[in-house]
């Protein structure tokens, strides 16, 4: 009885040390697969993030642009392109400092504009424009 015991807890054993070990290695591919995934997602598409200031000239030509200023005011702002793809277009307006105050989005295919201020009142225009 006794020598069955010895065996028994031996195999025990030599099962859970077993199992751990290949937990851990599986838990180490687990980890590494991720990782490597979302540093493929993160590198940005150099045509969808620009990132380029742009002037009030140019801006002006915008569709959405009468409408932005008339929710914002004329401001002197440093207008920045942070997106502009097929289905939307990003626009950041920083004040003299270079912090963000309002964030525009338009939505191209539905014609939506979106304009948030950032420093208070959050959504100030959420509308479809012609």
């Amino acid at each position: 009885m006794t020598k069955w015991t010895i065996v028994l807890i031996t195999a025990g054993m030599l099962l859970v040390g077993c199992s751990d070990e290949a937990v851990e290695k599986n838990s180490k591919a687990e980890e590494e697969t991720p990782g490597e995934f979302l540093q493929e997602e993160e590198k940005p598409n150099e045509a969808d993030q620009l990132k380029d200031d742009i002037s009030e000239e140019e801006a002006a030509k915008l569709p959405e642009y009468n409408i932005i200023r008339k929710q914002i005011g004329d401001g002197s702002y440093k207008i920045v392109i942070i997106a502009n793809n097929e289905e939307t277009r990003i626009l950041h307006f920083l004040n003299a400092q270079g912090e963000l105050q309002y964030k525009a989005v338009f939505v191209k295919e539905t014609n939506r504009l979106k304009i948030i201020n950032t420093k208070g009142d959050g959504n100030i225009f959420n509308q479809v424009i012609g």
